[in-house]
C-alpha cells in the first residue's frame, strides 16, 4: 500500500478552544494484532486517567480536561485517532505532547504495570458488555457479523492476556505512522498555531 500523505486541516470558527482530531489510517476488525492493538491503545489513550497522553496533556500540563484516542474498526479498515479539546492558545502544545507520547511508544518499551493494568481493565470489563438481554444480543450479533467465531466470548480474555510487551511495541511501530498523521483543528485562527503537516514527522 502506498505511503499515505500528511494533511493538516483547519477550520475557523469564533471559539475560545480549539478542537483537535489527529489520525490515520487503521485496521479492520479481523486483523490479527486487534487484541495487540486493544492493549497498545489502553495504555497510549484509552485508558481512562491512566493513559500516557491524560497523563500528559491533562495532569502534567493542564493543557485539556479530556483527551483519548481509539481505533474504530469494521470488516474495512477504520481509523486510529485521537481526539481532544484544549484552549485557543495551547492548540500547538497539545498536538507536540500527543505526537512525543505517539513516538514514545513506538521507540520505547512499556512497562510491566502498563501491560498488566491494562490487561485487567480489558478483561475485567469484559462481562459487562453481556450484563443484560440487550447486550447479550448485540454482542452476539457482533460476532456474527464479524465472524469471530462461536468460542469468542471464552477465547477474548485469554487472546488479551497472552500480549506482551514486545508485542505492545511492534504493533505501535507496525500501525502507528507519525510521518502520515492527519491532523484537524477547529478553532479561532487567529489565536492559534497549528502545525503544518506533517504534524508528527520529528516527534
Amino acid at each position: 500500500m502506498a505511503a499515505v500523505r500528511a494533511e493538516t486541516v483547519t477550520v475557523d470558527k469564533p471559539i475560545t478552544q480549539a478542537s483537535i482530531i489527529l489520525g490515520q489510517r487503521g485496521v479492520a476488525r479481523d486483523n490479527p494484532d486487534y487484541y495487540a492493538l486493544q492493549v497498545m491503545n489502553y495504555i497510549l489513550g484509552g485508558g481512562g486517567f491512566s493513559s500516557r497522553l491524560l497523563d500528559n496533556i491533562r495532569t502534567k500540563a493542564g493543557l485539556a480536561y479530556s483527551v483519548a484516542s481509539f481505533f474504530t474498526v469494521n470488516k474495512a479498515a477504520g481509523s486510529f485517532q485521537v481526539v481532544m479539546q484544549t484552549k485557543n492558545a495551547s492548540t500547538e502544545d497539545a498536538i507536540q505532547r500527543a505526537c512525543s507520547e505517539i513516538g514514545r511508544i513506538r521507540a520505547e518499551p512499556v512497562s510491566d504495570d502498563e501491560v498488566n493494568d491494562a490487561k485487567l481493565y480489558l478483561t475485567g470489563s469484559f462481562p459487562l458488555k453481556l450484563d443484560s438481554n440487550a447486550k447479550i444480543a448485540g454482542f452476539l450479533a457482533q460476532v456474527e457479523f464479524f465472524n469471530l467465531g462461536a468460542d469468542y466470548a471464552d477465547t477474548y480474555m485469554q487472546r488479551i492476556n497472552a500480549v506482551t510487551k514486545a508485542d505492545v511495541q511492534r504493533v505501535a511501530q507496525q500501525y502507528l505512522h507519525p510521518e502520515q498523521m492527519q491532523l484537524v483543528v477547529v478553532s479561532n485562527l487567529s489565536e492559534v498555531h497549528v502545525p503544518p503537516a506533517p504534524a508528527c514527522a520529528t516527534k
